[in-house]
Formats: structure tokens, C-alpha cells, sequence
């Protein structure tokens, strides 16, 4: 682990590396110690400056773990709207689902918790923008307010272009066309964002309102993901037809899962990053 440790600082491996190395041969290292490792290393470049210590380095790590935990939300969303298409035409799964009453269950479970996360997501996210857009309307700063608008107008192109996409029955060019927009879009969109968080400058006691929420959010992408794997284990069995109808098959609701399953491993790499270390210390701010 050592080659991990060299893309650190320098500032940062003189007063720490030892310590480091030494707790990594005392523990077994895992695939995500080295996430984290990277990770660390990617938010020490960014924030260590060799004084910044105490609750400012654990504002800066709680930011870090977050801007994480939103973009793996996003991975996560990706992969249950792909799960959200096996209802799709809804008479071949009601069909399908009459001798299955579990069908039916598990199917709500992952929509209803899926929804859940979302909610809790904004409860979070929403706050931490707002402070993002007016710090940065007070301070003046033009490049966190671009990327705000730049994530407004990715958002106002998604809701015309569905808007319109859902008006006519689209030849499956465009159909492909929209879906790649689409993923433009959420790309861009997940980019400024983290941008505009990673920019702002916030204080402990402001992102303490997000711990909540972000435990919410992992609770329900485990719950999903679970519920999810069990669904389409039991679809193969009983009822492999519904992974043929229309553009809908197999493989889409397997890198469903696997997106969401990835999802939720980054989620909680990001939420191990803002409690593994300090969290007496943002109990007590």
C-alpha cells in the first residue's frame, strides 16, 4: 500500500505517513481501503494545506463524502430506472404476475423505497445547494454561480425534451437519441453540481443536516438493491418471458442491478469518510 500513499501531498506524508503505514499492516487491507485511500488522497490534494486541522479537516472530509455519496446516488438512479422498465407493457406483467402475487410486492417494495431515497436525497441535497448559490451570490463568486445555471438549464432540456419525446410515438433513432441526451445531461448535471459543492466554503454545523438524510439514502439503496436481486432471481424462474417484451430483455435489468449495487458500495465509502473519523466531532458541533 505504500505506491498508495506516494499520491499524497508531500506536506501531508511527512506528518503522517508513518502512522498511516503502520495502521494499514496492523488491519487487513480490503478493495475498499483502497477506494478510500484514493479517494483521501484525491480530497488531500484539494484541501490539505499542512495547517488546516480540527473541525475545518473534518468539514472538508464530511464535503468530500458527500460529493461521493450524491454521485453514487446518481449511479444508483440510473440502475433502478432500468428496473423501473420491467413493468413495461403493463398488461404482459400483470399477465405474467397473476400466478406470482410477489411479483406485484417486490416490485412496489423497489419502487416505494427507490422513491424514498430520492426524497431523502433532496431533503439533503437541496439545502447544501441553496447555501452553495447564495454564499456564492454574497461572496460574489461567478464561477460557482455558472456552474449553477449550468446545471438549471441541464435540467430544463431533460423536462422539454421528455415533454415533447412524450407527445408522439418516436421513431427508435430518436428514442436512442433522447435516452444519449439523457445521459449527457445527468453527466453534466452530476459534474457542476459536485463542482458547486466542492467550491463552496461550508461550515460543520451546515453539513451536519445532511447526515441524516445520507443515511437514509444508504439504508434504502441496500433495502433496493436486495429487493431488486430477489425479483429478477424469481422473474427467471417463473417467468423469464417478461425479459423479452418490447426493447426490454435480461441484460438491461442485470446492469441495473450491477449500477445499483455499485451505487450503493461508493455511497457508503462516502458516508464511512465523513464518520470513520471525527464523528464526536460533529455530534458535538
Amino acid at each position: 500500500m505504500h505506491w498508495l500513499l506516494r499520491l499524497y501531498p508531500h506536506i501531508w506524508r511527512e506528518r503522517y505517513e508513518e502512522e498511516m503505514l503502520a495502521v494499514l499492516e496492523a488491519h487487513r487491507v480490503t478493495p475498499a481501503t483502497v477506494v478510500d485511500l484514493l479517494v483521501g488522497a484525491f480530497d488531500a490534494n484539494l484541501n490539505y494545506d499542512g495547517v488546516t486541522e480540527g473541525v475545518m479537516y473534518m468539514a472538508n472530509r464530511l464535503r468530500s463524502g458527500i460529493v461521493m455519496t450524491f454521485c453514487a446516488f446518481m449511479l444508483f438512479g440510473v440502475g433502478w430506472s432500468m428496473l423501473a422498465r420491467l413493468t413495461d407493457p403493463m398488461p404482459t406483467f400483470q399477465q405474467a404476475a397473476k400466478p406470482f402475487p410477489a411479483f406485484w410486492i417486490l416490485g412496489n417494495a423497489v419502487f416505494i423505497v427507490g422513491c424514498l431515497a430520492f426524497l431523502a436525497f433532496l431533503m439533503g441535497g437541496l439545502p447544501l445547494v441553496f447555501i452553495s448559490v447564495r454564499r456564492a451570490i454574497t461572496s460574489k463568486q461567478r464561477d460557482v454561480l455558472k456552474l449553477f445555471w449550468i446545471a438549471i438549464s441541464c435540467l430544463l432540456i431533460f423536462v422539454i425534451s421528455t415533454v415533447v419525446l412524450a407527445e408522439w410515438h418516436p421513431h427508435i433513432y430518436v428514442l436512442i437519441g433522447y435516452l444519449v441526451l439523457s445521459a449527457l445531461l445527468l453527466i453534466v448535471g452530476t459534474v457542476v453540481v459536485s463542482q458547486m459543492i466542492a467550491r463552496t466554503e461550508f461550515q460543520l454545523s451546515e453539513l451536519k443536516i445532511v447526515f441524516v438524510p445520507e443515511i437514509v439514502i444508504l439504508f434504502c439503496m441496500v433495502v433496493s438493491v436486495t429487493l431488486s436481486t430477489i425479483l429478477i432471481t424469481a422473474i427467471t424462474a417463473h417467468a423469464p418471458q417478461l425479459f423479452n417484451s418490447q426493447d426490454v430483455n435480461g441484460p438491461l435489468f442485470i446492469t441495473g442491478i450491477v449500477l445499483m449495487a455499485l451505487g450503493t458500495i461508493f455511497a457508503s465509502i462516502g458516508l464511512r469518510r465523513g464518520t470513520i473519523r471525527g464523528f464526536d466531532q460533529l455530534t458535538r458541533v
